[in-house]
Parts: C-alpha cells; structure tokens; sequence
C-alpha cells in the first residue's frame, strides 16, 4: 500500500500523534506490496554466540571493503568484509564503543568510548590504537566538520552527575580537543552538520528539543521545541531542500525546516526507532525502528510516500546505508532462539540517479576569504550558501577560493557562473527544487577594483521575491567588499593566527 503524507497543520498532528503511528502500522496491507518492498533481504551474516547484548553504530572504509560495527556490550569493535561478513579483526581494547568515524583521507578510524570518557584512535590498515583524547563519561553521538576536519562528541550528563551535556570539539589532524560547549539536559543523542553553513543540530533528548550550534562562534543559537514527538534519538538532514528529519521512539519523524526553525509534519514509522538515514540520491528515508524498516520517498519538500514497512528483527534498529554498495544493513541483537546477526538489504526500485561530473581542483590557500565566509554565513543564518570566486596571485583561471564547504574550494568558476555576471547586474532565479534564488554577483575589493564572483542562496522564507533576494545579496556583498583591502590579502595569513 502507497500513500502519500501532506503537510498537516500542527495543532492537528499534535493531538493525532500516537494514533497515527500506531494505524500506520495496523494498516499496511503487506500483500498489496509483494513484489513492490523497497528493500530485499540478499544476506544474513551469522555473528558468533559470544557477541550478546546492545549494539551502536556503523562506519565503512570503502577502500578496503571494511564495513565497522560497534559491539558495545561486547566491549569491541568488529570489522567486517563487506562481501562474506566475516570477522576480520576485532577491536578489542574498548570499554563500551559508540560511534565511529573513518577518515579516509588520512585513513584513521576514532571510536567514542562511552565506558572510559574518550576518542580513542586507531591506524586504518593495522587498528592499532595512536592516541587517546579524554573527554567525560558517555562520550557517544558524533558530527564530523569535512571543511575543517572537527569530531564533534556529545557526553557527561547524567551519568557523570550532572544535569547538563557537554559538545566537545576534537581536531582530527592534531588529535587533541580544542573546545567545550554547554547544552542543558542530561542526555544528548544524534547529531548532524549543515556541510554548506556553520551550523550543528543536536537532539537534547532530556529537554524534547533540537538544539541548533553555530560551530563558527561555538555557540548555541537556537533551541527548537519538538512537539509531534517524544524521544527525540535519531536524526537526519536533506541539506539541498532544508529539512531537518527527527525520529523519535513514539513512532514519528519530525520534519524541521531547518531555515526558520519551524516545525512542518510528522511521519508514522514504528516505536523505538535507533538510526534514522536520509539518501539525496534518491531521496529516501530509512528508518530503522523496532523490528521494522520504515521506508518513505520524499517527492518534494512537504510531500512524502510512504513505500512500505519491511521487516528485520527483534529490537532491529541500528542501521547504515552505504550508497556506493547499494547495501542497507540492519543489526539484530542476539535472542533465546538465534545468535547476533546482521541482515543485508539491497535497495531496489529505485529511481534513476544522475551521475556527479567529475572536477578537476586548483590547489588554492586563501586563509583570510574563507574566514570572510564563514563569518559572513555565522552573521547571517538564512544563508543557504556563499561561495567566493577569484584567480589566485599568479594564476589564470578563476576558481572558488572559499566557501562554506571546503570540500568545494578549487573548482574552476563555469561558464554559467560567468554569464550570469556578464551584464554586471545581480543575476538570481528562484530554483524551486529547494525553493530558493541562486544569486551571482560581480564582487570588488575595498577600493571598488573588481577581483571575482560571489554566489550566494538565499531561500524564499526570507526573500519575497528575485528583487527582494538582489537587494539582500547586494546588502551581503557590501559587508564582504568592506573586509577585503585587496585581491591578494584573501589569500595572507588571517591576523592573530
């Protein structure tokens, strides 16, 4: 059975909730979906008998083919391969194992450890452990920053005796914490970065509330109440669209427009949810609840479908989605009837998915512009994204220097981005996929001397209109002209530094 979820009004939801979840459930009519599930059972890897107890998460190495599991009443990491499900190592110098990061670009693996209060580090090819960072009991949930390679780690709280949480922020190239913030609550759960803008969103489990960080400033912002929902654990983010997914154990996904903070819907899905996954390649939601994998499709910003409930086991709710395997896998803890096991989904029935063009990258070290970014995007949060572009001293070719992702910087400036500008007037269509203005500019130093390309989005909840948005991305690019003396001090060393 397929139906499609609208946007409801809020005083409506909150008094249906509960019954909602529970009729969602009741009512599926699984043989009109035979043939139809969005996921097929290809495998089940047996675990052995003396892994028991609860598990966490997952982390893959795709380069070796290493799918991670934390075992954490088994005191232990496993490292499977990705194609028999066998054992090849085990992790075993741990406490009680959380989440877990692999650095692929400096092939590092870090696993929170709640047990003793840490980051612990290892080598990616031999898993010796390298370093230790300590932080404060129930170090747990993580958000890693891809721009300036930060692990962010929730812990303390109530099991340290406090009625507060720390945000730790560990610099993974140096191995060392280089801040601490305070959230109110106990206990913190999953977290998720905004990759284009420097903002973190944080469940606060003990207060019902996402908690939005600007991670620029190391500052909370924003505290957004959840009212469809109880137990906010899981999260989620469609970052293109601006939709912040909530999956709460009640047996809902809250869905947040992450650019006003406003509460928009919720979701039916099973109680007890653990992982809660969002695909933009073919923008699906798994939500792994329970004994069921609830899947939906989102077919556009306010409107989802749901594809049907599959099921996977006794408190089966820990799940990753590798896209590159095209592999869903689910953790089922061991029962009076069968040991540990993990069951592998292929993803079927998918919609086509447009192939990413490859880019060739300019080496490019401009310190100072994108502290100009980043500062500019903290000063102003219904930025979407802002992007420079300039040839470096001595270059020839006009690349981005800086942006809110860093991941971008290098890439030469395409010929849309130069016809757009070519009249010297701001250039900013309304994208509906996203509803909001994608806006080009020329941009000039302090003195008026022209030296590259500003892009910003700004979304539609705050422009009313292609001029509106022109006269607030002019007002932006005035700010940022106003901090840049030259062409060639974006690319000095930011003062103080």
């Amino acid at each position: 059975m397929r139906f499609t979820i609208q946007y409801l009004k809020p005083v409506l939801l909150c008094a249906m909730f509960l019954p909602a979840a529970a009729g969602y459930c009741q009512s599926a009519d699984q043989s009109s979906m035979a043939g139809h599930e969005p996921l097929s059972l290809v495998q089940t890897w047996q675990l052995p008998k003396e892994i028991t107890g609860h598990f966490d998460h997952f982390e893959v190495d795709l380069k070796r083919n290493r799918l991670f599991f934390a075992a954490e009443d088994s005191k232990a990491v496993l490292v499977l391969d990705e194609s028999t499900g066998e054992i090849v190592h085990k992790i075993g110098d741990l406490v009680r194992p959380h989440a877990i990061l692999y650095r692929a670009d400096s092939d590092r693996l870090y696993i929170t450890d709640g047990g003793d209060g840490s980051v612990k580090v290892y080598d990616g090819d031999s898993y010796r452990q390298i370093a230790r960072i300590p932080l404060l009991k129930d170090a747990d949930s993580i958000g890693y920053d891809i721009s300036r390679k930060y692990l962010y780690v929730d812990n303390g709280g109530g099991d340290v005796g406090q009625k507060y949480s720390m945000l730790s922020v560990i610099d993974t190239t140096a191995n060392s914490k280089k801040a601490d913030m305070r959230i109110d609550g106990d206990t913190l759960e999953a977290m998720t970065l905004d990759n284009y803008r420097p903002r973190i969103y944080v469940n606060d489990k003990a207060t019902n509330q996402v908690v939005v960080v600007d991670r620029f400033r190391n500052a909370i912002v924003a505290k957004w109440p959840i009212t469809m929902g109880r137990q906010n654990v899981a999260m989620a983010l469609d970052e293109q669209h601006q939709r912040l997914f909530i999956g709460c154990r009640s047996g809902q996904i809250v869905i947040f427009d992450t650019n006003t903070g406003r509460e928009l819907q919720a979701l039916p899905i099973a109680v007890g949810i653990d992982d809660l996954i969002y695909d933009p390649g073919t923008r699906r939601i798994y939500a792994a609840a329970g004994n069921v994998v609830n899947v939906f499709e989102q077919t556009d910003l306010d409107h989802y479908t749901s594809l049907g409930t599959v099921p996977s086991g006794t408190n089966g709710r820990t799940a990753k989605l590798v896209p590159a395997w095209n592999r869903l896998f689910v953790a089922v803890p061991q029962d009076e009837k069968s040991n540990a096991r993990i069951l592998v989904y292929e993803p079927v029935h998918l919609p086509a998915v447009k192939a990413r063009p490859d880019e060739t990258k300019e080496p490019v070290h401009a310190p100072v512009a994108e502290k100009i970014v980043l500062e500019t995007l903290s000063a102003h949060p219904m930025l979407r994204k802002l992007g420079l572009h300039a040839i470096p001293p001595g270059g020839r070719t006009m690349v981005i220097v800086a942006n809110g992702n860093a991941t971008r910087i290098g890439i030469p400036t395409s010929e849309g981005d130069f016809a757009a500008v070519k009249s010297g007037k701001i250039y900013g269509p309304k994208i509906e996929d996203g509803q909001f203005y994608n806006m080009k500019m020329y941009l000039s130093d302090a003195k008026g001397r022209r030296i590259g390309i500003l892009v910003m989005e700004i979304p539609c909840t705050f422009a009313t209109s292609e001029e509106d948005a022109a006269q607030k991305a002019a007002a932006i690019r005035d700010e940022v002209e106003k901090k840049i003396p030259s062409l060639e001090s974006l690319f000095a060393t930011p003062t103080g530094n």
